[in-house]
């Protein structure tokens, strides 16, 4: 992750629409304040040569003794960081790339056994004995998955697709835009986190497309608590952003979980 120290963390940042607010790009390593002082507790040190640009969304546009105001990344809080170490922007910032799939490379055999990602995660969530295509067991040929999101069982992994629970396009448009080629690589193909890619009925996932919870739930609604949590989990992780209506959405939906 980016060099970014929170000494408080909470699970959700709401942002009216990722990239389209008065945000400040941090331009040299320097720590965010909870109060306007630097003999204020030091919240965060961000570090803008891990992330180009380096985004904080203002909490208030008004400075206070040379600081603004700013959300946090990752956490439900606010800090406040020195104008002489930011530069402020209204508005998408210039140096947005739009979305290519491309950008974010994937499938990839990344311990050199044979087996991309998207064969790990077949392996990984099979609930029965896997057959193989091959002696040496690079592809998958059959076996038995349950998909969370529509509660059914299915048995060949043509009918499947290896879902980011978080969309690539979604991670983009939130966050993921200012990221390395290496670490949108690495978003892309994740396996430490066991339920950042699931294997999922491909046509659902085709209706999910690049959708938030504001947009898409699954049809299974046993599970929505479990995608919710998992949803904001990554967010959380990836400091990446919501928008008000998928955090609403979120929140309506965790208000009636256990």
């Amino acid at each position: 992750m980016t060099r970014i120290r929170l000494l408080t963390v909470a699970w959700l940042v709401l942002f009216p629409l990722a990239g389209l607010a008065d945000y400040l790009e941090v331009r040299r390593e320097t720590a965010v304040y909870k109060e306007p002082s630097k003999k204020s507790e030091k919240l965060v040190t961000v570090d803008p040569a891990e992330r180009s640009p380096y985004l904080l969304k203002l909490a208030s546009g008004a400075k206070t003794k040379g600081y603004y105001q700013v959300n946090l990344p990752g956490a439900n809080e606010k800090g406040w960081i020195y104008q002489s170490y930011v530069r402020r922007y209204k508005g998408q910032h210039p140096g947005y790339v739009a979305y290519k799939r491309t950008f974010y490379k994937h499938w990839i055999d990344e311990d050199g056994d044979c087996q991309d990602t998207r064969q790990e995660v077949l392996i990984r969530d099979a609930d029965a004995k896997v057959a193989y295509q091959d002696e040496d067991h690079c592809k998958v040929e059959a076996s038995a998955w349950k998909d969370p999101y529509t509660g059914k069982t299915f048995t060949n992994p043509k009918d499947l697709d290896v879902d980011h629970v978080v969309p690539l396009k979604n991670a983009h448009e939130s966050g993921a835009w200012t990221w390395s080629a290496e670490r949108k690589k690495q978003y892309a193909n994740y396996l430490q986190y066991e339920k950042h890619l699931l294997a999922v009925s491909a046509s659902e996932n085709r209706k999910k497309a690049d959708k938030g919870p504001d947009r898409y739930m699954p049809p299974n609604a046993a599970y929505h608590c479990e995608y919710v949590r998992i949803w904001t989990k990554i967010k959380r992780d990836w400091e990446l952003e919501m928008t008000e209506a998928e955090g609403e959405k979120v929140q309506q939906i965790l208000e009636n979980c256990n």
